[in-house]
């Protein structure tokens, strides 16, 4: 019984060296990323929303500030719409080992990670990450029977950085859940679920081009505290 204890425990504590390694990774990888702007193109495939293909330009700043601005009405998901590589920081979460699989011939990993009480997240994340391209190629957020937000990633190489060339969000959930969408009408009838799916693709990126905090002020005085 003792040895059987020992194996486990050896092999538990190397799972969870994997994992930890997997998350840092990440973070080296990207740790020269200081901010990017894109040209992002959302198209909506759902049943609710009859909406022509929105155009906007994204702007990113390492950890955390975004921006988007359109001269039209413009609704981008936050939820996992945009790349932010600074989300995942193992210091933020309690991480769990769910699985190891292939994904696209390679071999990843599948994550639960559950935001610590000193954490300003407030909801679990499935990750699949590609272990050997330190890639996040899955997000499954707050997943639950009530909502349900899962994000695929592909990916290109620019300026030497790997980032999003298209996301792809299968949406399920509630209106009454639904930030940020309620210039639609459609999502304001009581009852109403939103299922379907958001594609964004990414054009025209500009990497670590020094972007000014000033782009981001009317951003963060809507933040909540």
């Amino acid at each position: 019984m003792a040895v059987i204890l020992f194996l486990f425990s050896t092999e538990w504590i190397q799972a969870q060296e994997e994992v930890t390694r997997a998350l840092d990774a990440i973070e080296k990888k990207y740790s020269g990323l200081k901010d990017y702007s894109v040209d992002v193109n959302v198209h909506f495939d759902m049943e609710a929303l009859k909406a022509p293909d929105m155009q906007g330009k994204l702007y990113y700043k390492a950890p955390d500030k975004m921006k988007v601005e359109s001269k039209k009405i413009f609704f981008f998901p936050k939820e996992g719409g945009y790349f932010n590589p600074s989300l995942f920081k193992k210091k933020d979460f309690d991480v769990n080992l769910l699985e190891y699989l292939t994904y696209e011939g390679r071999k990843n990993v599948k994550l639960k990670l559950i935001p610590k009480e000193a954490s300003r997240y407030h909801q679990i994340f499935i990750v699949t990450i590609d272990i050997d391209r330190s890639l996040i190629r899955e997000i499954d957020i707050s997943p639950s029977e009530e909502r349900k937000i899962k994000t695929i990633i592909e990916y290109g190489t620019f300026d030497g950085f790997d980032l999003p060339t298209h996301i792809e969000l299968q949406l399920d959930m509630s209106a009454s859940e639904s930030s940020g969408m309620k210039e639609f009408p459609q999502f304001g009838q009581r009852g109403k679920r939103i299922t379907g799916k958001v594609e964004i693709s990414y054009s025209n990126y500009k990497v670590n081009s020094d972007l000014s905090d000033e782009i981001f002020k009317d951003t963060e005085s809507r933040q909540p505290k």
